[in-house]
């Protein structure tokens, strides 16, 4: 069993955490990063995968109810992921607009920042690590990186993760329920970090008892509402069955970027201790980055996309963890250390996005936005992977590789950037689509301007 750390009197006033500084703190992280992904979308780099996915389907969840089905993948929006949220989210999201999504992802991850400095109050962590750990968290590249990425249920789970942690420190009982239910409410990509909450709770003396019951109740809710088996772990965006030839240079790599940092710190305290630190959290962070590493999806693999965000919450606890058994202040060269290793991967994470994610994108973009205003929103619009989070939250946005001219309804509409090609719309696709604009009896051109055609579909035939 891992021993209980003394929790402080809760009579005890707030410290800095919940001061001026933290806030600060968090309001330009939060500032930052929502100007980020507004650029991001008005670049038209954002992914209708990521971004058009949640869109249509919090407008199919409002206009048709919880049996609303999703254009992307045809079947109901909650069946994907079970992110029950989504119908929490869905009323305001369609009513403020794709910024809400934008500022509510960013405002929940920056608030991880005040369990985690109540977590470090409750261990006794020195002031100075805990502000350490505290940058780290809001400087780490894999919870920026999932903050940036379009918009994401999992990556709600982060905070949620440090809110458990804290109420189970607490023995706020009540709250601990209430955080794991919510967790659950972020769908089957944070299933993993779920269970693991529970795994803390179950291996602490004085918790045991809970975090059994929650692992049973975990357990349910994974294999029955879920429908996980050993061979389906995949659904979970984690390892890949059968996991044969997954381990690849491309996972190492991708498993010392994670890492750096910590190691970084770990290291040098082990040459000063004398002794290398271990911790249970670290053992659960290992955990879940070697079920990426061991995933056939290559964004299971990048650090900087939103599959590795969950990561981050438990190496984060691990350095409060050792810092807290330690019980001395480390020493200023220990943290620089960190804090410079953690800023070489942002440069590195900048250097990845610049020649990835954000360069692919159109260059047209004043006709894209033109013919968006052309097209009508009455019919299905087909459009391409850049363009579907611009048409917002309508129900009948569709993936352009889900053309199909056999089914398209009559009168639907198709935005097409001629001079753009994504890596979701199948080359078959386009072929499609260059005969039935040549062809005036089945397509009417209703917009033709620098390589972006907006036409209708008036018959099938």
């Amino acid at each position: 069993m891992v021993e209980d750390v003394w929790i402080r009197p809760e009579q005890e006033k707030r410290g800095e955490e919940m001061g001026l500084s933290a806030w600060t703190r968090i309001l330009a992280y939060a500032a930052l990063v929502v100007s980020a992904q507004i650029l991001r979308w008005g670049l038209f780099v954002a992914h209708g995968f990521d971004l058009g996915y949640y869109q249509q389907g919090m407008a199919a969840l409002v206009h048709d109810g919880l049996g609303a089905r999703s254009t992307y993948t045809g079947q109901a929006v909650l069946a994907k992921n079970h992110a029950w949220l989504l119908v929490v989210l869905a009323y305001p999201a369609t009513w403020l607009g794709t910024g809400f999504l934008f500022l509510v992802e960013t405002l929940a991850l920056a608030s991880g920042y005040f369990p985690l400095m109540r977590i470090a109050r409750a261990w006794t962590v020195p002031r100075e690590v805990a502000a350490f750990v505290g940058a780290l968290y809001l400087l780490s590249p894999l919870v920026i990186a999932g903050n940036l990425y379009d918009f994401h249920m999992s990556v709600l789970a982060v905070p949620l993760v440090l809110y458990a942690v804290q109420a189970l420190m607490e023995r706020h009982w009540g709250q601990f329920v209430a955080f794991l239910v919510l967790l659950t409410g972020c769908g089957s990509k944070a299933a993993i970090a779920v269970l693991m909450v529970a795994l803390i709770a179950a291996v602490r003396r004085q918790t045991w008892w809970v975090g059994l019951a929650a692992i049973g109740g975990v357990l349910a809710w994974m294999f029955w509402e879920l429908n996980i088996r050993l061979d389906r772990l995949s659904a979970l965006g984690w390892i890949t069955v059968p996991v044969s030839h997954t381990l690849t240079i491309r996972a190492v790599l991708y498993a010392l970027w994670v890492l750096a940092p910590f190691l970084v710190v770990l290291g040098a305290l082990s040459v000063q201790r004398k002794a290398f630190p271990w911790s249970f959290y670290g053992v659960l962070a290992l955990l879940y980055l070697g079920g990426n590493m061991l995933s056939a999806l290559p964004a299971s693999t990048s650090p900087f996309d939103q599959k590795s965000a969950l990561i981050a919450p438990f190496l984060l606890l691990m350095l409060l963890d050792v810092a807290a058994r330690d019980r001395r202040p480390w020493p200023f060269q220990i943290r620089a250390a960190g804090i410079f290793a953690t800023m070489g991967l942002l440069v590195l994470m900048g250097f990845d996005f610049y020649h990835s994610a954000w360069k692919v994108r159109p260059n047209n973009t004043m006709a894209i936005e033109q013919a968006l205003v052309a097209v009508t929103k009455n019919h299905p619009i087909y459009a391409q992977n850049n363009v579907l989070p611009h048409l917002g939250f309508i129900i009948n946005q569709v993936p352009l590789q889900r053309f199909n001219l056999a089914h398209v309804p009559i009168g639907s509409a198709v935005i097409w950037d001629t001079q753009f090609h994504d890596d979701t719309t199948p080359p078959s696709v386009y072929r499609t689509l260059s005969a039935l604009m040549a062809n005036k009896r089945r397509a009417r051109v209703v917009f033709d301007k620098g390589g972006v055609v907006v036409f209708d579909v008036v018959a099938s035939r």
